[in-house]
């Protein structure tokens, strides 16, 4: 009993105290919108054969995606392997932008040389644009 009173004061202090207001509270909404690093990071597991993510590591087959958003597409420093339709198409990477090209790059930029057929779940896609932001220390809107 005396614990349960001890464990009833606490909670009350706690709830007066304002602190609990201070504490973010998990709702099903913000789960919902939170990305899910760790399975953006499985699947991109399949683009870390041509591409890096992190500052200051080379280039591969493709650019490393290191500041990518907010970037004209086609301009990575150093990077010479663009295709002449990616280096002409002249858009800028953003999000909706990304998620575009990430679900079917050929549709978004016809005649590019990525050699990947995209992701077609609209929570895959999400996944992985979040794990980019994370590793890219990109902006989040």
């Amino acid at each position: 009993m005396k614990v349960l009173s001890a464990l009833s004061c606490l909670i009350l202090a706690v709830a007066t105290s304002g602190l609990a207001a201070q504490t973010p509270v998990a709702t099903a909404a913000r789960v919902a919108e939170a990305p899910d690093l760790k399975r953006g990071r499985l699947l991109f597991i399949q683009c870390r054969a041509c591409h890096e993510v992190k500052a200051g590591l080379p280039h591969k087959v493709g650019p490393n995606l290191n500041g990518m958003l907010g970037r004209k597409a086609g301009t990575a420093a150093g990077f010479t392997q663009y295709s002449p339709a990616l280096r002409a198409w002249g858009q800028t990477w953003d999000l909706a932008l990304l998620d575009k090209w990430i679900e079917k790059p050929s549709s978004v930029v016809p005649g590019n040389s990525m050699a990947f057929a995209g992701l077609t779940a609209a929570r895959d896609r999400a996944a992985l644009i979040g794990y980019l932001q994370a590793e890219t220390k990109a902006p989040q809107p």
